[in-house]
């Protein structure tokens, strides 16, 4: 039998943490620490652009959410230093209390504005926005309807809530429609606009027909669809014509915008009684002025320039051309995300490391993330990418899948 782990003090530790440095988990990640097999916590030592420095490399980085550039553009960079001298490093508290910053209410007024809505409520984080808004519209008698591939800060939410929650198949209202359509609870339905590991949307005009039908409120939340789809980059909800209609629409400032934070956006008075029932909102420290000032200065650059978004479109368009015309299958997707299917994990990892042993750094996608044996690469597009950078990933992607021996299609070996 494994003799428990002793403290500083020479003392077995509580059961509780036994069972924590016991997780399998934890045995794993320290076992990739020690052969450098695991592609997670990679040291950052530059800011964030086409070729970042990482691990004391030059690495050339299509594992970005930094979509339009805006985190390293000069004008959002000045309005967060701006902020800083104006309003200090932190406000110290909460926005309940001393912490409501004059600069919070002007990024809200500009979110409501940008989406034509009455209301907004801004957050610390994105993932703090879901997580509220699951905790506080929820109760334990509610359902919750969420999508196959649904992001954690949703589902953490609704276990908070203690609410009952049912899976539908990924974007599939009609699996949705069937299980719901009988349904006597009370709840909601929550999609994503772009879904993060596949990058593929939501069909949101039919979504918001079925859950008129059976009465449940719609959710969208459009963390990578803000800035990347739509003529004006609002997201899945204006390529569909919903964003009226949503009944939320969730987004983070940690992508497109390329600062830290996350807001709802709705009707004033959902989002005024939000507002005094939201514990993940009211007891924790508000936005630092940096953040709120980068975020609110990065969206009014989108809203000065929309043709940002065609330029990432073009971007995205141009690295699907590259790996198709290389025998590459990407899958279907129209955000910034575009992911190869690779197939084992122990595939998957290997991949990563032959493109980083190349000089390029992606994102290895793995089982609970995706359905085992579906393991993906993932590859992030940056507005800021050039075309040689383009064809330099596609090339590497062909090259690791040829030397791994793996179908075009992913899941499984080229027969010898």
């Amino acid at each position: 039998m494994t003799r428990p782990e002793q403290d500083t003090a020479g003392r077995a530790p509580a059961p509780v943490i036994q069972r924590l440095l016991g997780d399998p988990r934890v045995a794993q990640a320290r076992l990739g620490k020690r052969i450098g097999r695991l592609p997670y916590f990679t040291r950052v030592e530059s800011a964030t652009g086409p070729i970042t420095r990482m691990e004391g490399r030059d690495i050339l980085n299509f594992g970005s959410n930094n979509y339009l550039g805006l985190a390293n553009d000069p004008r959002v960079i000045a309005a967060a230093q701006e902020a800083s001298a104006r309003w200090g490093a932190g406000v110290t508290g909460s926005r309940l209390l001393n912490g409501n910053l004059a600069l919070h209410e002007e990024l809200e007024d500009a979110l409501r504005r940008f989406y034509g809505r009455t209301g907004a409520m801004v957050f610390s984080t994105g993932y703090g926005a879901n997580l509220g808004l699951m905790s506080s519209l929820l109760g334990r008698n509610d359902r919750a309807w969420v999508d196959d591939e649904m992001h954690a800060s949703v589902l953490d939410g609704v276990w908070l809530a203690r609410a009952n929650m049912k899976r539908f198949n990924h974007n599939d209202p009609e699996h949705l429609l069937a299980q719901a359509k009988d349904d006597t609870a009370s709840g909601l339905c929550v999609v994503e606009g772009v879904y993060s590991m596949r990058g593929d949307r939501a069909p949101l005009r039919r979504f918001l027909e079925v859950c008129r039908e059976t009465r449940l409120a719609l959710v969208v939340d459009e963390a990578h669809g803000l800035g990347t789809v739509g003529e004006r980059g609002l997201g899945t909800v204006e390529e569909d014509g919903v964003v009226q209609d949503a009944d939320f629409i969730t987004i983070t400032f940690s992508k497109s915008l390329g600062s830290c934070g996350g807001a709802i956006i709705g009707d004033k008075a959902q989002i005024e009684a939000l507002r005094v029932l939201t514990r993940p909102f009211l007891f924790t420290a508000a936005n630092t002025p940096a953040s709120v000032a980068a975020a609110l200065a990065a969206l009014r650059i989108l809203q000065e320039d929309p043709g940002l978004v065609a330029q990432l479109k073009e971007r995205v368009r141009s690295l699907r051309e590259a790996l198709m015309a290389r025998g590459l299958r990407p899958l279907p997707s129209d955000g910034p995300i575009v992911s190869v299917e690779v197939g084992a994990d122990f595939d998957t990892l290997q991949a990563w490391r032959l493109l980083w042993n190349r000089g390029i750094y992606a994102n290895p996608v793995i089982h609970p993330a995706v359905p085992a044996g579906r393991g993906l690469l993932r590859l992030s597009v940056m507005r800021t990418h050039e075309e040689q950078m383009v064809r330099t990933v596609a090339d590497a992607c062909a090259d690791v899948f040829s030397d791994l021996q793996l179908s075009h299609e992913g899941r499984g070996k080229v027969a010898s």
